[in-house]
């Protein structure tokens, strides 16, 4: 019987996880195509492409960062503009250097250097940041590479633009706005010393003197229900 992958952005993003935090892969371009969870080796390009392979989509030939781009182009993906706003499941791409995934809410998954500091180290990770979970950055990146068919994350990528109208506690405005408004709470949060202080925060009518965990579930509804 012949089976069938079904290309899944979140099974993507799921195997890039594994392979940087659960598994003990270490970085070595002499031996990438090592793939042992008890102790491997990959490089970013290998990584990406094996995951990419794992989660049911065709790859092609592609086997550098330097092919990837035409390969998977020519295969659903589209090349975007670096725009600083990447979506879950995007490869981040310099076209001769590196390529790394973002798997959301601010970070990324990549292969980064041996334990040597170099290109060039044995199985496993020596350090535990040869394969790693990390914040955004821009490398810089060239594009982003976006899966433009069908897509599990569709509902959760499809956020707004920033010039969308919105009516946002009683005042027509901008998503823009609404996001900014948000960030100006959440700073708030931070800046409270435990979870007992006092912060002021205004859901709606009216302004409420809130703990930051009650602040943070009204954000959180209010984000739900206004930016959906």
């Amino acid at each position: 019987m012949e089976v069938i992958l079904v290309a899944s952005v979140s099974k993507f993003i799921e195997r890039m996880r594994y392979w940087c935090v659960q598994a003990n892969m270490g970085y070595s371009q002499s031996d990438r195509w090592h793939f042992d969870p008890a102790a491997g080796n990959c490089d970013c390009s290998s990584l990406v492409i094996h995951c990419l392979r794992e989660a049911g989509f065709d790859t092609g030939s592609a086997n550098t960062t330097r092919d990837l781009s035409a390969n998977l182009t020519a295969r659903g993906w589209a090349r975007v503009s670096n725009d600083g706003n990447p979506y879950p499941g995007d490869i981040l791409l310099n076209d001769a250097n590196h390529v790394a995934v973002y798997i959301g809410g601010g970070l990324i998954a990549q292969a980064s250097v041996s334990e040597t500091g170099g290109i060039a180290g044995a199985p496993g990770d020596q350090t535990g940041g040869e394969t790693n979970v990390n914040n955004y950055y821009n490398f810089p990146w060239n594009c982003y590479l976006r899966w433009t068919g069908d897509n599990d994350l569709q509902g959760e990528i499809d956020m707004p633009v920033k010039t969308d109208p919105i009516n946002w506690d009683g005042m027509n405005t901008t998503v823009e706005y609404a996001l900014q408004d948000i960030k100006h709470k959440l700073d708030a949060l931070g800046n409270a010393q435990n979870i007992s202080d006092k912060i002021w925060f205004g859901p709606g009518n009216g302004v409420l003197e809130e703990t930051p965990l009650y602040a943070l579930r009204d954000i959180r509804n209010s984000v739900n229900s206004k930016l959906k």
